[in-house]
């Protein structure tokens, strides 16, 4: 079986992988489009699970984004320069096999690296043709490389394509189906002739469970579908985020079903609950409670999926599916107009967590913030993710002790100023930092969604200093 394998930075382009590992997935087939976050298995030997990909594949894209080259470790080690850093081997491993066509994947505007600014084993990348994947033209810029990837990996006939998208059971029960239709178009006309009494037949009702999704055939509404999620499906509360990854339309007798798939990604050490009272949905002047009966616990540091169901008007083609976190309310829009497209699956991993996230850079070159009382603050980069709710502003920050002894980095204080408003950060990574050593960490605020410009301020005891900092659209 030839496929495409997908390799990227998770804390470069993430987001943009799992986007394109959907986009051709639905082109291409989820049987034949792998990424390693979906391959592989706890103690699983990471080299090893490379070939064995690669033996599988065809193709290799490499998706290159603005930090791919220059991404660095706590240590403030450029990661390309580690021998055994999992991008540099796997990159190395598809350009060493010549039966596997690599492809530079260029997202966030960033820039083909040049030879000598890789390691020797990747040296050929260089050479290779890149394509540029742009939000502002993704699905034309998603069919050309669909085109390159049919060149080596060949297009399937129609057939084909359906049987990839479709699971054998579903398969099976559209066979089924027709099986059915020819048969009663065999036994109407016949009835007709013998004069039979057209008395109707005894209907027969299935009940369904609030959290459970209800049996589609013969559904009085049409039929099922998918929707489409918006461009903006994230919602922010401090190190809680919540992802709209997916959402299916069932018809029911009187009205309909909607069932979102939630991600809930919880980046602080405590649990959290994961349940219908975190959710409404606002449709058609109404403010609906959820009927799927989630009650869930998110560990720290962890993340889970989870469906909430809501029961809707018969003709609702837009709402609202609003998260709530204590006093505070994300409101993400939901277009229900029928898609055609049949309902995903909702047990499968649909993409990574910043699949829906929009990224923009902000500052991309070392900017000294303060130095003072033997403290030395740099601004490494920094960057925008724009959230149903919030502009998390996040910042690399590079605090160096020039002293000999051990300094509590609490001594720096870090805000944001917007307009009259002072931003406090979500969380302070930082603690002592021994003398003459440095500590990279990063610091995350929560800027209104509208906001353009912004002013990073730095204290030490005495001592200040701000950087103006502006955001693109």
């Amino acid at each position: 079986m030839a496929g495409t394998f997908i390799s990227y930075r998770r804390d470069d382009a993430a987001g943009y992988a799992g986007r394109l590992h959907e986009a051709l997935e639905r082109r291409l087939g989820a049987a034949y489009v792998f990424r390693d976050v979906d391959t592989l298995q706890p103690g699983q030997d990471f080299v090893k699970a490379i070939e064995a990909r690669l033996g599988a594949c065809r193709v290799m894209l490499v998706i290159i984004g603005r930090e791919w080259l220059e991404a660095r470790n706590a240590a403030g080690t450029r990661r390309l320069d580690d021998p055994f850093d999992f991008v540099r081997l796997e990159v190395a491993a598809g350009l060493a096999r010549p039966d596997v066509l690599v492809v530079p994947v260029l997202v966030e505007g960033a820039s083909m690296p040049a030879a000598a600014q890789l390691p020797e084993n990747m040296h050929t990348l260089a050479r290779r043709h890149a394509i540029s994947v742009r939000d502002e033209t993704w699905d034309a810029d998603v069919d050309r490389l669909v085109a390159v990837v049919e060149k080596v990996v060949p297009p399937l006939d129609s057939l084909q394509r359906v049987q990839r998208v479709l699971k054998p059971k579903t398969i099976a029960v559209i066979a089924v189906a027709i099986a059915l239709l020819i048969a009663l178009a065999l036994w109407m006309p016949s009835r007709g002739r013998s004069g039979e009494s057209s008395s109707p037949a005894p209907s027969t009702s299935t009940s369904t469970s609030p959290g459970a999704a209800p049996a589609t055939g013969g559904s009085p509404g049409g039929a099922p579908y998918t929707i489409d999620i918006p461009r903006i499906a994230e919602a922010a509360f401090g190190n809680l985020i919540y992802a709209l990854v997916s959402g299916n339309v069932t018809f029911r007798e009187t009205d309909n079903e909607l069932r979102v798939r939630i991600r809930v990604s919880n980046f602080d050490g405590r649990s959290v609950n994961f349940w219908d009272d975190s959710f409404r949905l606002a449709a058609g002047g109404q403010t609906l409670a959820p009927v799927s009966g989630l009650n869930a616990v998110v560990g720290g540091n962890s993340l889970q999926y989870g469906i909430v169901a809501f029961r809707i008007p018969r003709q609702t083609r837009n709402a609202t599916l609003q998260i709530v976190s204590g006093r505070n309310i994300a409101s993400i829009p939901i277009d229900l107009t029928p898609t055609g497209r049949p309902p995903v699956d909702e047990q499968a991993e649909i993409a990574d967590s910043l699949s829906q996230a929009i990224r923009r850079p902000v500052v991309q070159e070392a900017a000294p913030l303060l130095s003072a009382d033997g403290l030395t603050v740099t601004l490494d980069r920094a960057y925008s993710r724009l959230f149903a709710n919030a502009l998390r502003l996040i910042l690399s920050i590079r605090v160096v002790n020039t002293g000999s002894g051990p300094i509590f980095a609490g001594n720096v204080v870090m805000r944001v100023a917007v307009g009259d408003v002072t931003i406090v950060p979500i969380d302070w990574p930082f603690g002592a930092i021994d003398g003459q050593a440095t500590s990279i960490e990063t610091v995350e605020f929560d800027l209104p969604t509208t906001t353009t410009e912004a002013t990073i301020r730095t204290t030490i005891g005495a001592h200040s200093a701000q950087f103006p900092v502006r955001f693109s659209k």
